[in-house]
């Protein structure tokens, strides 16, 4: 039997599709005229009230996902980022259009042992930042919105960063020929060489990072860190754990997203299932309470994944976009992400909701 996520994704690094990595990159940066129409069109159709919520059907639920929210309304790179007056809007939006619920309120829903609201939705929250609870619970409690964190427990209390936003400060700060250099891996010279802009650049390297197998990408990672250190900022620090404890006791359900934030699928099944049971174990030594939800990161699963995460955990949550019904797996459940408009976040879910209701069966006559 082929060993599972190790020799099946370790390829040689001369074989990499730059040209793939790099379309990639752009088409998550890169504005084209067609979306500049779309986000218009959105724009409008909220102002216009079409983008107001519509009934879901019996047994269906939407959940919403977030990272965090900033201070400043631009990143890095200028580009808008999801800060706390757009964040505000998000909360309006939703208070007046959904019902939101915890998320273990709309798992009990879902799986039959409580009646779901005709409009429930969830929020959560992945990784566990500080701005969590300083900037985003503040907001919630205003609007009676309540929320799920998941924290991975190994950043707690640290001055780790979430290696892809270190990245990102690293090719902001330096020129990026000296970056790719500081890696040492021949793909990442390559895309160096490529003349990309900086943040394309950047882009490319992190999607080509997420395909490797963990502890590749971690000395990868390493090296870059060691080269060029940058101290982690405020807008990227992890919670403390008496932090955590106080989300807890606003209220804030916290929920498991592995010790140190690997790509499950980019590990041996055994590294999984020590993952899983070390966030699991701490969060209940730190809090008390044993969780029963979780969040793939990345939003990555499959299997041999799923099938070990539903030995620790009740329900998982994906980052496959789509609206939550009876008929979805409680351990592969859909969520949206939320863009840092609110009339794109109002678009997106009448979006979901019609095209759930162009594939839901005709009744019999």
């Amino acid at each position: 039997m082929p060993i599972r996520n190790q020799v099946a994704l370790e390829r040689p690094r001369n074989q990499v599709d730059l040209e793939r990595l790099v379309l990639r990159a752009r088409s998550g940066i890169e504005r084209r005229w067609t979306s500049w129409l779309a986000r218009g069109v959105k724009t409008l159709s909220y102002y216009g009230g079409f983008s107001a919520s519509r009934p879901l059907g019996e047994g269906e639920a939407v959940i919403l996902f977030y990272h965090k929210v900033q201070r400043r309304p631009v990143g890095v790179w200028g580009e808008p980022v999801l800060d706390v007056r757009e964040f505000e809007r998000h909360a309006l939006f939703l208070a007046r259009e959904y019902q939101p619920v915890l998320l273990s309120e709309l798992v009990a829903g879902l799986a039959g042992r409580a009646r779901l609201p005709r409009r429930a939705l969830a929020l959560t929250f992945d990784d566990g930042y500080r701005n969590n609870l300083y900037l985003v619970a503040p907001i919630l409690a205003r609007h009676g919105i309540p929320a799920t964190v998941f924290v991975t427990t190994g950043l707690v209390g640290t001055d780790r960063w979430m290696w892809a936003y270190e990245l990102e400060e690293l090719f902001s700060r330096n020129p990026p020929d000296q970056v790719c250099r500081a890696s040492g891996d021949p793909a990442i010279l390559r895309l160096g060489s490529l003349g990309l802009r900086p943040r394309v650049l950047m882009m490319a390297c992190v999607e080509y990072l997420k395909e490797l197998p963990h502890a590749s990408m971690l000395g990868i990672v390493e090296r870059m860190r060691a080269s060029l250190p940058v101290p982690v900022n405020d807008e990227n620090r992890f919670l403390s754990w008496e932090e955590v404890r106080e989300l807890s006791r606003q209220g804030f359900e916290i929920g498991a997203h592995t010790e140190n934030h690997p790509i499950l699928t980019r590990l041996p099944l055994a590294e999984v299932e020590r993952e899983l049971r070390a966030c699991r174990d701490t969060l209940e030594e730190k809090l008390g309470v044993r969780p029963t939800l979780f969040s793939y990161p990345n939003g990555a699963t499959d299997p041999g994944v799923t099938e070990l995460v539903g030995r620790y955990f009740e329900a998982a949550v994906t980052t496959q976009s789509g609206i939550c019904s009876r008929a979805s797996g409680l351990l592969e459940l859909p969520r949206i992400g939320a863009p840092v408009p609110v009339s794109e976040l109002a678009f997106e879910l009448t979006w979901n909701y019609l095209r759930t209701e162009v594939a839901r069966p005709v009744p019999a006559p």
